[in-house]
């Protein structure tokens, strides 16, 4: 019954390192499970531009010969600079519920951050703000989404055993809305349209909206410079993101607000739930993966919202409720009635104001952990 941490080296180890998850929630009710090419990528340093500034090293648990636990440690040169910090990263942390298994994968993480200098170390997060983060711990009840990881919840007890404590916590909201809601939302919108000299911009589809990806981008540089973990996208990083998610978009669910010169101010895009779809999918693209996802982008009953930006000189102006009108109208001209906030920061009150417009609960929470080395 001995335990063996061993370095991901070989593509073999890669491809255990990655369905591990999979492995471990399979009869699992609630998780998503993210796709393994995705993954892949993510964590390729020839696919993954954030690569460029960031390094990590992947351990595998093993018993028995079988895997029982994985981790990832990242170093982020950016976010040590932002944060004039020698700090790093974990993630990528499942294990059984064994604290001998949890305890040594972190033992041999903390043991190459300080080979790299590190001297604090936060998570659950990726290599930056827009991988999955934060560790799961109110709502297990609740289903996933594509933009979030599932955990159990003996999880927190694992971490705060290994004398981690809280950094930030994120919330997450469900919204209803109805055809009546739509149209005071409707109203409400125009109405900040005439009184700041707004406009609706309208991309006929989504050639036209990765034209405008650099504005988009840049505008969630600016908007998102001081919040929790968050590095500016660099322009390797902006080109993926515009090829892996912005050529998908669905135009019923993007809202793009410009000042009177038609200067971007303003910005929100939704997709509809993958959820059922990848606990279908189970992570593997073929032989019917793909056909569950591209099934529910045409058929689904709730949106997950990925992000809303807001340019500062024009927030309390009402931007946010155009953005909102924009998307839930959309959303009911699909007839879905029901959205995901997905991940925001607990102390963000601007975006949770937004939601007082609808029926709303507060469903899942989650949690990044620090550590001084």
């Amino acid at each position: 019954m001995s335990l063996e941490i061993k370095e991901v080296k070989t593509a073999a180890e890669m491809k255990q390192f990655i369905r591990f998850y999979t492995t471990l929630y399979k009869n699992n009710k609630q998780v998503a499970f993210p796709i393994h090419l995705d993954e892949s990528h993510t964590l390729k340093k020839s696919k993954n531009p954030a690569l460029a500034f960031c390094k990590g090293k992947y351990w595998l648990a093993y018993r028995n010969n079988q895997v029982v636990g994985r981790i990832a440690a990242i170093i982020n040169r950016k976010e040590q600079e932002k944060l004039d910090q020698k700090i790093g990263r974990f993630g990528w942390f499942d294990f059984t519920d064994d604290q001998r298994v949890s305890a040594a994968l972190m033992k041999t993480a903390i043991e190459w951050l300080k080979q790299n200098d590190a001297e604090v170390l936060h998570g659950p997060m990726g290599f930056t703000d827009m991988d999955r983060q934060g560790l799961l711990i109110e709502g297990f009840a609740c289903e996933g989404t594509l933009a979030t990881q599932y955990n159990y919840p003996y999880y927190e007890k694992h971490i705060e055993n290994l004398a981690f404590e809280k950094s930030t916590d994120w919330v997450e909201y469900e919204i209803q809305t109805n055809d009546a809601i739509a149209g005071k939302m409707e109203s409400l919108a125009q109405r900040c349209k005439e009184r700041n000299k707004l406009v609706s911009i309208k991309p006929k589809g989504s050639r036209e909206v990765k034209k405008i990806a650099p504005e988009i981008f840049k505008l969630i540089n600016e908007c998102y410079k001081d919040l929790y973990g968050f590095i500016p996208l660099t322009k390797e990083q902006m080109d993926y993101y515009t090829k892996s998610y912005l050529s998908f978009i669905n135009m019923n669910l993007i809202s793009l607000v410009g000042d009177e010169t038609g200067k971007l101010i303003g910005v929100g895009i939704a997709m509809p739930s993958f959820t059922k779809a990848l606990q279908k999918a189970k992570g593997k693209l073929f032989p019917f993966g793909a056909l569950h996802l591209l099934k529910a982008v045409n058929k689904n009953d709730r949106v997950d919202l990925y992000l809303i930006a807001v340019d500062e000189q024009y927030q309390n102006k009402g931007v946010n409720a155009i953005i909102m009108s924009d998307i839930i109208s959309g959303a009911a001209r699909m007839g879905i009635y029901t959205a995901e906030s997905n991940i925001e920061l607990e102390d963000n009150k601007k975006v949770q104001a937004m939601w007082r417009f609808t029926p709303n609960r507060q469903h899942k929470r989650r949690r990044c952990y620090s550590k001084q080395l």
